[in-house]
């Protein structure tokens, strides 16, 4: 297990910190669907793998992260533009807040080509087609991400 975080100790999130990663994801969905049904969206369960959630009839994609310890980062893997979605949905669960922030494939897809998505597995000569990100709510919102509230 990973060593306590102590900015989780008394978060409303702590359990999610303490899952283990298999777990974390499916988490991650459910409360996220839980936000946007409070918020008034129509959320569906997908019948297609490429995408988590049929949110206001977009195909969204949803990536959850608790902060990475010792940083103000949080990483957001398995990012696939080959995947059939609309909408990539980053759920950042700080210590006390949940910052769900929106950004379009093809906004997604910019990044990827722009090397500011990293490719994920087998370093820069590899063609996996998976990509990962490591930034926080300031970053995405440079990158043109969209806030939910």
């Amino acid at each position: 297990p990973e060593e306590v975080d102590i900015r989780y100790i008394n978060s409303p999130f702590k359990h999610l910190k303490n899952m283990l990663p298999k777990n974390k994801g499916s988490r991650f969905e459910k409360i996220t669907s839980d936000v946007y049904t409070k918020l008034g969206y129509n959320v569906e369960k997908s019948n297609d793998t490429s995408y988590d959630r049929l949110i206001n009839k977009r195909k969204c994609e949803i990536k959850g992260s608790t902060l990475a310890k010792n940083t103000d980062t949080f990483s957001f893997l398995q990012i696939r533009p080959d995947q059939n979605y609309d909408v990539m949905i980053f759920a950042l669960f700080y210590p006390q807040e949940l910052c769900l922030l929106e950004m379009d494939k093809k906004m997604i897809c910019k990044h990827i080509d722009a090397n500011v998505f990293k490719k994920q597995h087998g370093g820069n000569k590899a063609n996996s087609r998976t990509y990962c990100y490591y930034g926080n709510k300031e970053t995405l919102l440079s990158l043109g991400a969209k806030e939910i509230q």
